[in-house]
């Protein structure tokens, strides 16, 4: 500049202290801070001014150190499942607006430190999924732009486990009632079949204990008649007339009767001549 201008230095906004040593040659203007401390962070401006005009250029000044550590931690369960961590503030965080908190975490399952929580800016923190039976310890540390601190830890947390009584309940055992009356499942169809052939009647039927089965004819028992083949097999009954004739006309009945009751089919034969 020309006329050598009046250099003036400023510390947010007002002069710079006496502790400050600043010098000045030809081109350049020096300043200088013997001893940094924390309460010399700041904006720092230089200004230069002659005749013709003046000039300004600002920069902040931060003096910083890594953070105390935070004070004594303190463990509690409000709900169940969680457990609140607090802590005393770290001795620098009121002087230091960007330090911050970080928790970790360890527990006798996985027994490693992991973080649980960073960039917490109060002093208290909630851990949840705390599983009753584990052990768990926690860690906090302060944290600012030049790094983190020593630990802070907690004493050891415990939820014991509930041990409950295993108890096997067995539902109560019934006796198993396979009885039942006679029922047809299939009953009897209507026949028609031409004189001389033969005709083939049957039917199925349950029951529990084993029906009788009577056969009938206009309602007289084929039973010990010889001249019809009459079977029961695994409950399938049938009737066989070889070769039909006019006087196997009429209707046909089976019956089948046990203790605990009786069921009848009957159906009807026609003889073509």
């Amino acid at each position: 500049a020309s006329p050598w201008p009046e250099v003036i230095w400023l510390k947010d906004g007002v002069p710079v202290s006496k502790k400050v040593t600043i010098s000045n040659a030809e081109g350049t203007s020096q300043l200088l801070i013997p001893s940094a401390e924390r309460t010399d962070t700041g904006i720092y401006t230089i200004i230069v001014k002659n005749i013709v005009g003046q000039e300004t250029f600002s920069i902040e000044i931060r003096v910083t150190d890594e953070p105390k550590p935070p004070g004594p931690v303190e463990l509690d369960e409000n709900v169940s499942g969680t457990v609140t961590i607090s802590w005393t503030a770290s001795p620098d965080e009121k002087r230091d607006d960007r330090l911050h908190y970080m928790v970790t975490k360890r527990d006798s399952v996985k027994r490693t430190w992991h973080t649980i929580a960073d960039r917490v800016f109060n002093n208290k923190f909630t851990a949840c999924n705390i599983m009753p039976g584990r052990e768990y310890q926690f860690r906090v540390y302060a944290k600012n732009d030049m790094g983190s601190s020593k630990q802070s830890e907690s004493t050891k947390w415990l939820i014991p486990a509930k041990k409950e009584k295993f108890t096997v309940k067995m539902p109560e055992s019934k006796a198993c009632d396979l009885r039942c009356p006679p029922k047809f499942l299939v009953p009897l169809k209507m026949h028609t079949a031409p004189q001389g052939y033969e005709c083939y009647m049957t039917c199925a039927i349950k029951g529990d204990p084993t029906p009788h089965v009577t056969w009938l004819r206009n309602n007289i028992s084929l039973n010990t008649n010889t001249n019809y083949f009459i079977s029961n097999t695994c409950g399938v009954c049938s009737l066989l007339i070889l070769r039909v004739g006019s006087k196997d006309t009429g209707e046909y009945k089976v019956a089948a009767e046990n203790a605990l009751g009786r069921a009848e089919s009957s159906t009807k034969l026609t003889v073509r001549e």
